[in-house]
């Protein structure tokens, strides 16, 4: 984002969306403040603002709006718009800020809990005997000095969001801490200064202190835990961009440059040697190489790529140069577009409004309203010293209404059931994972690396009659032994897990024939052989075609039944026989695909492989449906027809070529051994390779909500069934009034209650 040398914002050209970053947002009340304001704009035609992701994505009409309107009507009402000239500067500077505020929050924890502390121990005399050394009245100021900071310093985003939310005539979860723990001070520090003034109506008066400082440490814990995951949110798209190298090497009149990435032009000649990444999306116009491009597609066997093909920015060039041509830069190129997807698909959820939040808007009005009544009724009808009773009674249903528990509700529940995930080997990242792990109804497993292993290794074997399996892949693993391939390393693998010899003892010369196979020349004392694996046609230069007509049909038929690639092996004009690689289902696929179903959603298969070898894999797990031939955009896609069927899905994976996938999926579940990417886009990563932590997550995650419904039930029923005994309700009939002592017992039991229930999910024994 820019401006003009004349200070006026800069006009948008085009009809597009924008993702802006905004700071300062902190719960639903905020989306839906920060969403009002932009719609309001003239020439907006919707917004969508994401907590998670604190962004806010706008559609405009052209000529109508620009940046800096959109940012004006933003900081209206009290947020902020990260200001950057161009995308890559926004996702550093969105980084940096939240990075900043958590490293500020973390600070102001510990400084709250160092403050705390000694507040607690002398709150609690009867607990603490030494404290009665210090006379009560020194103590008391003592308490007082040492809370000031708290709610000044430790504390003070709440009083700040509290206020921004009263000038705009609302109310949040900040309105809840700032009104009851500055209710709770006010009080302690007027009986604090002021003794007498509550002396005729309760005798001595209790200080809450305690109660003030608690609050604010604790519940700025669960800010810290949300700014961590906000934090961690925008790593996906800036690890996709990373990918590019940040220079690339231009040939200019025949002389090969070394050039920043931001130079390459549409048409410009690029040369990619072995070992490097390949700057830009192009067409190779010279050399063989194979490439690999596991991190853009997830598929682990590499590609071929001569004069003609296309490359991908981003991909690894292996065993050869290549000279390519640029076609698509900047924002075309294929990274940059799998980096929108996941930008967009995270933008695109809505935030998941916690109970408290969606009703913080009437119950804190309603709360002071009832205290005002309260306290007005109390200085009409109450008895002497009216002032004292009034005041009594206003600071009682305040204090009973403050928010500890509803604070306490939901982090002590996500703490617990988050390190009750972490041993089973479940990492989830926020609340709003464990709210769509409860409503998912579909399961979609990506195939590789997922579902199956990600490795290749020997899965059959064809065999000319007088040769054995072992004999042939040894010789084999002869010629492989020296190549890196995946396909090599499999035959290599292989022979030394039967505890065959690998290299021959005769002198060779081996030769790598780019993109059709290996040839190893043996010499021995008969005189020595040409042994050569690889393709069909570079076999047959030595053999003929006539010899492998033997084998060829059943080759074709096992290739098609395993989904295998196939290498064939000679010694000289002879053919041997054929090995077939391919990937293999993982460890307990099958088992976990049936506990999936056991907790009644259907199971899904996704996979860029054919529509043969996806049929087998599905049937062989056992999955309900299977979708083939299916690119990384396409996943994407694929997630997004299913939601808008009605589906809540839930997709597992784990490569780069998943990230749109996850992001985009009602619930992201990202392997252990994939790559961070997918694991920053995903909401739920499992740091074990089982995939059984798939059904344990999901049924964990459920176990989880329903725990912290139960809390927020029990800290308003607190709160609302005790307000109108602080109001006084039961003073006619039994003369007795709720002092603030009382109430906050009252608030400790609702704490203790959504602590101890929270603590259930500790004995829980989570079974799939």
């Amino acid at each position: 984002m820019e401006s003009d040398s004349s200070g006026q914002g800069r006009k948008i050209s085009a009809k597009i969306k924008l993702t802006l970053p905004v700071q300062g947002m902190t719960c639903a009340s905020c989306v839906l403040r920060v969403e009002n304001a932009l719609k309001e704009v003239d020439g907006v035609d919707s917004a969508v603002v994401n907590l998670a992701t604190e962004s806010a994505t706008v559609e405009i009409e052209p000529e109508k709006v620009s940046v800096d309107v959109l940012r004006s009507a933003v900081e209206g009402v009290g947020y902020k718009i990260i200001d950057t000239a161009d995308e890559v500067d926004a996702l550093k500077a969105e980084a940096e800020a939240r990075e900043k505020e958590y490293r500020k929050l973390w600070r102001k924890f510990i400084v709250g809990v160092v403050l705390a502390f000694p507040i607690l121990i002398g709150s609690m005399p009867e607990i603490f005997p030494f404290v009665h050394a210090i006379p009560g009245r020194m103590r008391a100021f003592l308490l007082m000095i040492l809370t000031i900071p708290i709610l000044s310093y430790v504390g003070d985003r709440f009083f700040k969001g509290f206020w921004s939310a009263l000038k705009h005539k609302t109310a949040d979860m900040n309105t809840l801490v700032a009104v009851g723990t500055a209710s709770a001070f006010i009080y302690s520090a007027v009986a604090t200064v002021w003794p007498g003034f509550f002396a005729s109506a309760v005798g001595s008066p209790q200080t809450y202190f305690d109660t003030s400082a608690v609050i604010i440490v604790l519940i700025l814990l669960g800010k810290i835990l949300e700014a961590r995951a906000k934090w961690k949110s925008s790593e996906a798209v800036r690890k996709l961009m990373a990918l590019q190298p940040a220079v690339a090497r231009m040939l200019i009149d025949g002389a090969e440059v070394e050039v920043p990435l931001t130079a390459v032009q549409v048409g410009s000649i690029l040369r990619v040697r072995p070992g490097e990444r390949i700057p830009v999306d192009g067409k190779v116009v010279d050399g063989f190489s194979m490439v690999d491009e596991s991190t853009l597609t997830g598929e682990s066997i590499p590609v071929e790529r001569a004069k003609g093909s296309a490359v991908l920015g981003g991909t690894v060039c292996l065993d050869g140069m290549i000279t390519i041509e640029a076609e698509k830069i900047g924002k075309e190129s294929f990274v940059t577009r799998i980096a929108a997807l996941v930008e967009e698909a995270q933008t695109s959820k809505p935030p998941v409004q916690r109970l408290a939040d969606k009703v913080a808007s009437v119950f804190v009005p309603a709360v002071i309203i009832a205290a005002l009544i309260s306290a007005a009724l109390w200085a009409l009808l109450g008895p002497s010293p009216i002032l004292a009773h009034s005041l009594m009674a206003f600071v009682a249903v305040l204090i009973i209404a403050c928010p500890c528990a509803l604070g306490l509700a939901t982090p002590t529940a996500i703490m617990v059931g988050t390190g009750r995930g972490a041993e089973m080997g479940v990492l989830v990242r926020s609340s709003e994972s464990l709210e769509q792990a409860r409503k998912v109804t579909s399961v979609v497993f990506d195939k590789t690396g997922t579902v199956t292993a990600g490795e290749m290794r020997v899965v059959d074997t064809v065999l000319v009659d007088d040769i054995s399996e072992d004999e042939l892949l040894k010789l084999a693993a002869y010629a492989e032994v020296n190549s890196e391939h995946p396909i090599a390393r499999a035959v290599v693998d292989e022979v030394k897990h039967r505890g065959l010899t690998v290299s021959p003892n005769v002198s060779s010369d081996f030769k790598n024939y780019a993109g059709k196979g290996v040839e190893l020349n043996l010499r021995d004392s008969a005189g020595g052989s040409v042994i050569r694996v690889g393709k069909l046609d570079f076999v047959e230069e030595l053999t003929g075609t006539r010899s492998v007509g033997s084998v060829a049909a059943k080759v074709d038929s096992r290739t098609k039944e395993l989904a295998a690639t196939v290498l064939y092996v000679s010694r000289g004009e002879k053919l041997l026989g054929a090995i077939l690689v391919s990937d293999y289902l993982r460890e307990g696929a099958v088992e976990t695909v049936k506990q999936v179903k056991k907790l009644g959603l259907r199971v899904i298969l996704l996979t860029g492989d054919g529509e043969d070898a996806a049929k087998r894999i599905a049937g062989q797990i056992g999955a309900d449906k299977c979708f083939s031939n299916v690119l990384p955009d396409g996943k994407y896609r694929v997630i997004k027809e299913l939601q808008g069927s009605g589906e809540v899905v839930a997709f597992v994976g784990d490569g780069i070529n998943d990230a749109p996938a996850l992001a985009q999926a009602d619930l992201g579940i990202a392997m252990a051994t994939g790559t961070d990417i997918a694991a920053e886009a995903a909401d739920i990563t499992l740091v074990r390779n089982d995939l059984n932590l798939v059904p344990m997550s999901i049924n964990l995650s459920k176990r989880t909500l329903k725990i912290i419904k139960e809390n927020l039930f029990w800290a308003f029923f607190y709160n609302v069934f005790l307000i109108p005994l602080a109001a006084g309700a039961l003073y006619p009939i039994t003369g007795w009034q709720l002092n603030p002592m009382i109430a906050s017992v009252a608030m400790a039991l609702s704490s203790v209650s959504v602590v101890s229930n929270s603590l259930r999910l500790k004995r829980i024994k989570i079974k799939s």
